[in-house]
C-alpha cells in the first residue's frame, strides 16, 4: 500500500530530526554569578601580568645574548656554531664526540670560508665575501627584529633610528658580504636560523611595519621608514634610500649587473619617489616636474609609455581646469 505524501514524508525526515540536537537558548544557559565573575576576571588579569613578565624576561636574556654576539665577527661565529651545535647535534642525541666534531666542523668551514682567496683580509673575497660578518650582521637585525615585536605601536618610532643605523652599516659592508657571506646573513636572521630553532623564536619575528629579510633595503623603508615619516621628511628619505640602494647594489654586485641596475631598476625606484609624493605631500609641482625628468631622461626605458600615460592623467587631476574642460572653451 502506497502511503499519502505527507506520512512519507515525516517517515523519511524522522531519522534527520532524531540526529538534530537542539540548542540550548540563551535564557536556559546558567549565568555566573557577579562574585564569581569578578574573581575570575582578577585571576586572568594576574596571569595575564605573569604571563607579560615571563616573556619579557625570556626575551630579554635572548636579546641580551644577541647584543653580546653581534659586538664581534669572532663572537657572532661562535655564538652561531654553539646554536647549531645544540639544534642539529645534542637535541638529536648525538655523542659528544660526535657533537664536538660537529661545531669544530662548523667553525672550521666559517674561517676557510673568509680566508679562501682572500688571505685572511677583513674583506674575504668575491666568491665568499666574510660569512662571520654576515652572521654578525643577521644576528644584529634579529635582535631588531625581536624589539619590534615586542615594541608597542605608540613606542613604536624608537625603532627608527635603530634601523637606520642597521642600513648604514649594512650598505658599508656591501663589499664583503658578497657570495657565500650574503647566505650567511640572511640565514642567520631567517625562520631557518639556528639560533631562532634554538631559542623558539619563530612566533616572535612577524610584525607589522617591519621587514623579515636582513639584507633587502627597499621593504625596511617602505614597511617601515616611510609609515613612520612625517610628509615633509618623505623626500629627504627617498633620496637617502637612492643612494643606499646604488651603493649598495654596487658593492655588491658585479659591473655589469650594477650598470643594468642603473638603466632598469634605478629609473623605477625614482618613478616610485615621484609618485609618492605626489600622493603624500601637498608639492604637487616639484612631485610632477620629478616624474617628467625620469621621462626625458630614460625614454627608452620598457615602461616609458605607462608612465606618459599616468603623467597624463596626474597633470588633468591637478589642473586648475580639467584638459577636457578647456578645450571645450571657445
Amino acid at each position: 500500500m502506497k502511503l499519502p505524501l505527507p506520512a512519507l514524508l515525516a517517515l523519511c525526515c524522522a531519522p534527520l530530526a532524531a540526529q538534530q540536537t537542539p540548542r540550548p537558548q540563551d535564557s536556559t544557559k546558567t549565568k555566573l554569578p557577579t562574585e564569581t565573575v569578578g574573581k575570575v576576571l582578577k585571576t586572568l588579569e594576574q596571569l595575564e601580568e605573569t604571563i607579560l613578565n615571563q616573556r619579557n624576561s625570556t626575551l630579554g636574556a635572548v636579546i641580551a645574548k644577541l647584543a653580546e654576539a653581534s659586538g664581534s665577527n669572532q663572537a657572532a661565529a661562535k655564538f652561531f656554531a654553539d646554536c647549531d651545535l645544540l639544534v642539529n647535534a645534542e637535541r638529536k642525541d648525538m655523542s659528544k664526540a660526535e657533537a664536538r666534531a660537529r661545531a669544530e666542523q662548523v667553525e672550521r668551514s666559517l674561517e676557510q670560508q673568509r680566508n679562501k682567496k682572500g688571505g685572511g683580509s677583513a674583506n674575504g673575497n668575491e666568491e665568499t665575501g666574510d660569512p662571520a660578518l654576515g652572521i654578525r650582521l643577521g644576528l644584529r637585525y634579529l635582535m631588531l627584529t625581536l624589539e619590534a615585536h615586542e615594541t608597542k605601536d605608540e613606542d613604536f618610532e624608537k625603532m627608527v633610528p635603530k634601523l637606520q643605523a642597521y642600513l648604514q652599516d649594512l650598505v658599508a659592508a656591501a663589499p664583503q658580504l658578497k657570495g657565500r657571506a650574503f647566505g650567511m646573513l640572511q640565514r642567520s636572521a631567517g625562520a631557518a636560523s639556528p639560533v631562532v630553532e634554538a631559542y623558539q623564536l619563530k612566533s616572535y619575528l612577524k610584525r607589522d611595519q617591519w621587514s623579515s629579510d636582513p639584507a633587502q633595503i627597499g621593504p625596511m623603508y617602505e614597511q617601515t621608514l616611510f609609515k613612520a615619516a612625517k610628509p615633509e621628511q618623505l623626500a629627504g628619505l627617498w633620496d637617502l634610500r637612492l643612494q643606499q640602494e646604488a651603493a649598495w647594489i654596487k658593492g655588491l654586485r658585479s659591473e655589469a649587473e650594477h650598470t643594468l641596475w642603473l638603466q632598469q631598476e634605478l629609473p623605477t625606484l625614482r618613478w616610485s619617489r615621484g609618485l609618492s609624493l605626489y600622493e603624500a605631500t601637498p608639492d604637487t609641482v616639484n612631485a610632477l616636474a620629478s616624474l617628467l625628468k625620469v621621462i626625458q631622461e630614460f625614454p627608452a626605458h620598457p615602461t616609458a609609455p605607462e608612465w606618459v600615460s599616468t603623467l597624463r592623467k596626474l597633470i588633468n587631476e591637478s589642473a586648475e581646469v580639467p584638459v577636457s574642460e578647456a578645450a571645450a572653451k571657445p
